[in-house]
């Protein structure tokens, strides 16, 4: 079963990374953002799995974690990476957690409320989630300072949360940060806008994509996270990089569920495909517009009901990939599955961009592959 001291961990580095003072001119320069090169650097769940639990080839060195673990234990079966850890299906991504159209989702009943977004903008004069002192803030875990310095001060397991890093799916530029679904930005964050039944957000009649948050003596412009719906993200020609869907595969082994988006920004991409049911094992691979190979994870992350009927996890991890693109680039991802659980074959495709403003990484690793 799933070392909850792995979770503790991950929440740690976090919380330490963002309870440190930092002022605007922390912010990171246009020169961090500018790295727009031709070759994509890729991370998958497949190539982490690659690693066969070694992290020697990792650098900066990886040599302590937290107190009772090495480094090398978070890439464990039942590490946080692995179907019953955060990314997994009983995860907070996950059907069970706050994101959902279920009585027991937070979101479903925040969208029944209706429009509250002019509530939203007087929380913001008042210092709330989508003020400067907010999580996407100076103040917030992807400040210069609480990104470049004290997250990787924290251990040098800490410092793989970054983007490049081993365990950048758990970390602040992934789903489970403040840039994904759980965050302000998202169907429980604080912009008050209502979803229709396809997942687009409104605003009365007009339709709303990005909020803008102040930094300092500038403004930033953040793409919100829409949860759609398979078939209107499925037909959608102007997606970005910031959004969710629900799909399922009904057919495993036979079916394909495809994506396109397009990047605005030079930034570090994350996709996430969580599954449902855990029963499930997804995979996917990201390929350009023009449908040359860039990214495939299908690692075998999964769980299994033993003799007793609790459930345990098997294989390896849940399917990620975390890509470097360029400004303006298209990507399509295509969902496929090993096999599904015929009651629930549903699964949550989490698509994350870094923004430009965290576009460049110092590490370097077998886990690592360029495209």
């Amino acid at each position: 079963m799933f070392d909850r001291s792995f979770t503790v961990a991950v929440l740690a580095c976090f919380a330490a990374a963002t309870g440190c003072a930092i002022t605007p001119a922390d912010s990171a320069t246009a020169d961090e953002s500018a790295d727009t090169t031709a070759a994509h650097m890729v991370i998958t769940a497949s190539s982490v799995q690659g690693l066969h639990g070694s992290l020697s080839s990792v650098t900066p060195a990886v040599h302590t974690a937290d107190p009772g673990h090495t480094p090398a234990s978070y890439l464990d079966t039942d590490s946080a990476l692995g179907a019953a850890g955060p990314l997994g299906a009983w995860g907070p991504l996950g059907a069970l957690g706050p994101v959902g159209d279920n009585s027991w989702n937070v979101s479903a009943w925040m969208n029944a409320a209706g429009d509250w977004s002019a509530w939203s903008k007087k929380m913001t004069k008042d210092g709330g989630p989508l003020s400067e002192h907010g999580p996407l803030g100076p103040q917030g875990p992807l400040s210069a300072t609480a990104y470049g310095t004290t997250l990787p001060a924290i251990n040098d397991w800490c410092k793989q949360l970054q983007a490049g890093g081993v365990f950048t799916a758990l970390g602040p530029v992934g789903p489970l940060g403040p840039l994904g679904p759980l965050g302000p930005l998202g169907p429980i964050g604080a912009h008050g806008f209502t979803a229709d039944d396809n997942g687009v957000y409104h605003h009365g009649h007009t339709v709303e994509r990005t909020v803008d948050v102040a930094y300092g003596s500038e403004t930033r412009t953040y793409e919100l996270v829409e949860k759609y719906t398979e078939a209107f993200a499925a037909k959608m020609k102007d997606n970005d990089t910031s959004f969710m869907v629900v799909g399922s595969i009904d057919n495993a082994g036979h079916e394909t569920d495809t994506f396109a988006m397009t990047s605005a920004d030079a930034q570090f991409v994350t996709v996430v495909l969580v599954p449902e049911n855990a029963l499930s094992d997804f995979d996917f691979a990201v390929t350009g517009a023009d449908g040359h190979a860039i990214a495939a994870s299908n690692s075998d992350g999964a769980e299994e009901l033993s003799m007793f009927g609790v459930p345990t996890p098997t294989g390896h991890y849940v399917d990620f990939a975390q890509i470097k693109v360029a400004a303006g680039e298209s990507l399509k991802v295509k969902v496929t599955a090993k096999t599904t659980n015929a009651a629930f074959p549903t699964y949550r495709l989490v698509v994350t961009g870094s923004t430009k403003f965290i576009a460049k990484t110092d590490i370097k690793g077998k886990h690592q592959a360029v495209r």
